[in-house]
Formats: structure tokens, sequence, C-alpha cells
């Protein structure tokens, strides 16, 4: 199991007060996010729903509350000082309204203490104006008021003061629960409490109470949404164990035509299972400012046996297809205190083709994947690909075309606290066929019948980020995602070759350079380094660079069109700062450009210097060029090959006949130690 981390400097940690340390900003989006698109508007109907009825369980991990003062407490794990509090996942809601707990914020190392208040729930809620109404839970509040001859309203009142917490669970008026701190109280004659607000963190609710916990969550927790018609979804609630595994899952079977650009269309049929899990821990320290350690993530399981029919081209793809959006708020209970986590997202069907290709293709998808983020206060967060295991293998082919056509099944991600911070990403297993010719292969031709060649490989693509928040004094100044690694594996899973030649296969690498250099050039890791004490990657040998990403340190590196294009000297330059420029094409920017008869091939970064490495031509190049700004979001091909290299992050590419000879670049204002690039100098390959 391979497992990619990145840790964020010094500087940038100091711009993310994330997760348990800032305060939970009041105006996030919804940890499910806007309603994804489909190639058309998707016709949602009403799926059937089979339940069993097993009862499952919660989850339960031991967690340690710091008690000052008094070592050796009984029952502390070996840690002098720490006493047990149990944690638990909370089992699905049956619709009643759950009850807001309120409490005194923690004090010092002990965690918040409930205070005497009447069973209380949250009625209405507006997190940007700050202002909620309390309002008691069933006839209780007020006959138990009413026989103590107060009014409940006065009752609430008293037992609601400022200075306290109100941690609610999801409820009607907060579907993604709330954490806030009191400002203001005001009784109503109809026995509610109208209360003025702050957002409030997780030190105030948790003070040094350590927690930890992984755990599948329940499919009936899940709002399922099915995105196109003939979808059913099918809940299986198997009996979950203490290590938190199920044995039932969330699960869909598809039987659906959907149309394509171009005036094709897609069938879509099978059925996928899916077991979702989440992270989380928390360790507090003995301020309230920040936690001495925090973990939000979450691992996706999947079964598929899934079937795509379609006809493609290369204006067709890539086409991502919703099937259906999940949603759940599951409750994480440390001692007394809910933490309410919201897992969410949507599945796609995906697929992709940069020829002409009739695709009928069933295959099968097994595997578990993950992505977390990690705090410890110093180093800060450190952000962690968990690719896992995974298999991906083909059922049925009839393949008729000259193409390379892709089929995969992408879930879209994300994991928030309190619908403020947290992880997205997405992941992809998919399989992917190169053909020029036609191949049959089903249970009537074990022996496939081949006319051409055919050649398969499966493949997995991880990306993701951290969606990071500054909060100082309550008011967010900053946002800006902080994306993982990218992960990006492709293995062959078996070729075919009879009567023609074969096509000639694209290679696409995505390049990171973030943390540690990237040379994937085998010729110059065998030479002195190109760019000393700079961050840098360069392409395979036989590859050219052709996108870079504004924001990050990744870039996309390819042979479309034309392959092993560096010179068979390999004669190479470095330039940082316009040594070759003959004209400016991007004003007001700095530019690194490579000279007449050179192309990109890496990059490099110095603090506040790019650089590019120019590879010389083994052909004569073309001099048509254009200048391509992506600034402001992705600027590339309409059929852009190679994927989403650096995931939340604007990204220019060059087209398919053209290559980078240079290079604009200058400092955005929120990243004033790091050059990011602004603009592509994209010149015609003949």
């Amino acid at each position: 199991m391979t497992v990619r981390k990145l840790t964020l400097s010094a500087a940038a940690t100091t711009t993310v007060l994330l997760l348990c340390g800032s305060i939970l900003g009041a105006t996030s989006a919804t940890a499910a996010g806007p309603a994804p698109t489909t190639t058309t508007a998707p016709t949602t109907t009403t799926a059937p729903t089979t339940t069993t009825t097993t009862t499952t369980p919660a989850t339960t991990v031991t967690t340690h509350a710091e008690a000052p003062g008094s070592p050796g407490v009984p029952g502390a794990t070996g840690a002098p000082g720490v006493a047990d509090v149990p944690t638990t996942l909370a089992p699905p809601t049956t619709g009643t309204t759950s009850e807001a707990t309120v409490v005194r914020p923690a004090q010092g190392s002990a965690p918040a203490t409930t205070a005497a208040a009447p069973a209380l729930a949250l009625s209405s809620y507006d997190p940007k104006a700050g202002t909620a109404v309390l309002a008691p839970t069933g006839a209780e509040s007020a006959k138990g008021a009413a026989e103590e001859a107060a009014p409940p309203s006065e009752s609430a009142a008293v037992a609601v003061q400022p200075g306290q917490l109100i941690d609610s669970p999801p409820t009607p008026a907060a579907p993604h629960g709330a954490l806030v701190a009191v400002t203001g109280v005001q009784p109503a004659a109809d026995g509610t409490v109208a209360v003025t607000t702050r957002p409030a963190t997780l030190p105030e609710l948790l003070g040094a109470t350590s927690a930890d916990l992984h755990s599948a969550i329940s499919p009936a927790a899940f709002e399922v949404k099915p995105w196109i018609s003939g979808l059913q979804v099918t809940t299986d609630l198997g009996p979950t164990s203490g290590s938190g595994s199920v044995s039932g899952g969330l699960g869909i079977s598809a039987d659906a035509t959907v149309p394509l650009p171009g005036g094709s269309s897609a069938r879509l049929s099978g059925s996928v299972e899916l077991h979702p899990a989440v992270d989380f821990s928390y360790r507090g320290g003995l301020g309230l400012i920040d936690p001495q350690q925090a973990r939000i993530g979450f691992t996706l399981g999947a079964h598929a046996d899934w079937h795509v029919s379609a006809a493609l081209t290369g204006s067709t793809g890539p086409v991502r297809i919703a099937l259906a959006s999940y949603s759940a708020s599951p409750v994480v209970m440390v001692g007394v205190l809910p933490v309410v986590i919201n897992l969410a997202f949507t599945l796609y069907a995906d697929i992709s083709a940069d020829g002409t290709v009739t695709l009928d293709a069933e295959q099968a998808y097994d595997g578990t994947w993950g992505v977390h983020s990690d705090y410890v206060k110093g180093p800060g967060w450190t952000t962690t690909t968990d690719p896992g295991t995974s298999t991906v293998s083909p059922l049925r082919l009839d393949l008729r075309g000259s193409a390379t056509a892709k089929a995969g099944l992408l879930a879209e991600a994300s994991v928030a606290l309190y619908d403020t911070v947290g992880v997205k990403a997405s992941i992809e297993p998919y399989l992917r066929v190169a053909v020029n010719g036609s191949v049959l292969l089903d249970a009537a031709h074990p022996e496939p019948e081949v006319n051409g060649t055919i050649a398969l490989y499966g493949g997995l693509d991880i990306n993701g980020a951290l969606m990071a928040r500054l909060v100082v004094l309550g008011t967010p100044i900053l946002e800006q995602d902080l994306p993982f690694l990218a992960f990006h594996r492709e293995w062959p899973i078996t070729s075919w070759s009879a009567g023609q030649s074969p096509v000639p296969l694209v290679n696409w690498t995505t390049l990171s350079a973030g943390l540690i250099d990237d040379n994937q050039s085998a010729y110059l890791r065998t030479r002195p380094d190109w760019d000393p004490s700079a961050l840098k990657a360069s392409c395979p040998d036989g590859t050219r660079l052709l996108g870079l990403a504004h924001g990050s340190d990744n870039g996309l590196c390819g042979d479309v069109t034309r392959a092993n294009l560096w010179g068979a000297n390999r004669g190479y330059v470095v330039d940082h700062g316009g040594t070759y420029v003959t004209t400016d094409w991007a004003p007001g920017y700095t530019k690194a450009q490579c000279p007449a008869g050179s192309f990109v091939s890496g990059y490099s970064r110095n603090g506040r210097t790019l650089g590019v490495l120019c590879a010389e031509s083994a052909t004569p190049l073309g001099t048509a060029s254009r200048t391509l700004w992506f600034d402001k979001g992705d600027n590339r091909p309409a059929v852009a090959g190679g994927g989403d290299f650096a995931y939340g992050f604007g990204k220019g590419q060059c087209a398919d006949d053209e290559f980078v000879a240079g290079v604009a670049y200058s400092q955005p204002w929120w990243q004033l130690w790091a050059a990011r690039p602004y603009a592509l100098l994209c010149q015609k390959l003949a």
C-alpha cells in the first residue's frame, strides 16, 4: 500500500487555523455542495428503497480527558491524569426532533459541562445573522414549568444564559448541526427563547478531551437522491462490529440510457455497493485556541459490476453522468457532548474517448480508498492519500474502432464538522482500453476474437483538498483549498494483437513539486541538479510539458500528437527571467521562456522565482504562438487529456498540437512567499 503525504510549510500553517482550532465559520457552503450537473438536466424519480430491519449498534471507542491534579485516576490507560471517557457513534435518528445540549464552556483541561436547562431544540437558525430560536421539545417543558408555577419562557430563559454553548445535533432548522456560543437571550411568551450567537470552537466544547473514532456509517443514516431515471436505491442494514465494519452497504442498481453530446447516447446498467466510513480524532490542549492534535477524513469501499455501452468520439468525452447523491450527518458522542460530522458524496459514471470507438464493456471494481488530514500543534497540517487496495477486471468486451477509451465510476466526496471545515476528494477506479480494430470477449468467447491490437489497463485516480479557512476574531479573511498530492496509478491487465498495427498510445504524467523534487526524466536523474536549491519537476523522457496549475506546484506532461520530441544529444538550458523573451506576451509579469528550437519539459520554483527547463527539439518547431491565461480558472482544450491534474485549482493546458514555450509568473496576494504561474506561452509544434 502506498501512502502519499503533503505537509504544509510553517508559513502556510500560520494561515490555517482549521477544524477544532478555528472559530467555525457561519457562512460556509453545505457539505453536499451544489447539485451535480449531468450532460442533460437529470430526470429525478422517487427510487424504491429496500431496507432490512437489522438494528445497527453504535461503534464505541475509548477516549480520554485530562484531569489536572489527579494522577493515577482509576481506569486510566497508562497516562497519569488521563481518565477514560466513552466515545460512541450515535444510532441514526428516527425522525424525532433532536435535543440541543446547552453547556458551560470548557475550563482549562475540563470539557464543557451540561447546564440545567429544560429539553430544548433549535426550531430556527440563521448562521449568517447569528440568530436562533430554542423551543421546548414536546409538551414536557411547558407542563413541567406550569407545575412549578413559572412560565416556560422564564424557565428556559433562566436556564439559557449568555456565555453558554449550544451544541445541536441535526434538526430541520440546522440540518448539519450547529455549535454556537450564546451572546444574548430574549424569552418569548410562547415558551421559546430567541438567542443571538457567535460561532464557537471545539476546544471551547471539548477542552482537553481526547477522542479517536474510525467508524463505518450506517446505511440508514444516509439520504439518497437519484439523478437519472431507471435507478433503484437499496439499503442493506447489516450488523456493525466493534471495529466499525458494516456487513451491509449502500446499493444502487441502474438500467438507463442517457444522452451524450453530439447526439449519441450511453447505456448504463449494473449494480454498485458502497461502504463509507469516517475518521475523526481530537486531543485538546490546556488553552482554548487550538488543539494539540486533530484528524478528519473518510474511507470509501466499493464493489461494482458495471456495464457501459456507447458510441464514442473524441468530441464526446470526458463526460461525467451523475448517478446519485448521498448525504448523512452522523453524531459522535464524546461523553455527553455531541460532535456532528457531515459526509456527502456523489457517484458519477465517467466515460471518455480520444478517437472513435463503439464500446460495450462490463467490468468489476473492488477496493477501499481513503483520504484524511492530520493536525499537530507546531508542525501544522499533513494531508494523506491512502490508495488502499483496488482491482479492476474486464468481464465482457465488445470494442470496435480506433481510440483510447476510459470507463470509470467516480465518487466526489466531502467530510466536514458542523458543515464548516473538512476534506473533499474525488476517487475513481477505471478501466482504460486502447483499441485499433475490434475485440469480442464474453462467456461464449473465452478466447477473445481479435482483429487488430487491443490493450487493457486498470487505473485509480485520487485527488483531494483540505478545505481551509482562516478565522481571526470571528471574521474569515482567507478561503483557499490546500491540495493533496494527487495519486495516479495505472497497471496493464492484458493485451492482444492480430492482423493490424497497434494504436499509438498517449502517455500522460502528473507532476507535483510542492514538497520534494519530482524528476521523472530518467536522463536528468543521472545528471547534476539542473536547478540547485529549487523545488523542481521534469517530464518523462519522450514527453513535454503541456499544463500547469495556478496556486499549486502541479503540472501535466504528455506526448500527444508528437512523441520523443527531445533531441538525441539531450541538450537543455534553464531560464528564470526572460533571457530569451523577444515580445512582451504577458505584460506586467515576469516571464521564463525557452530559446527558439526548444520546448519546456520541466519547471522549478525557488521561493518567488520560477524557472523552466528547456529541451532542444529533435525536429524544427512552429513559430505561431498564443498567450493562455488561467489565473481565474481552468483554461484547457474542450477535450483535455490527462485528467484533473491539480484538483481544486485553476489549470492551463496547451492544445494537443502545441507545446509550452514559456511561463509568466508573479505572486498571488494570498501567497506572497511563493511564485505562481499565471499564463503559458503555447506554440505550435509545426
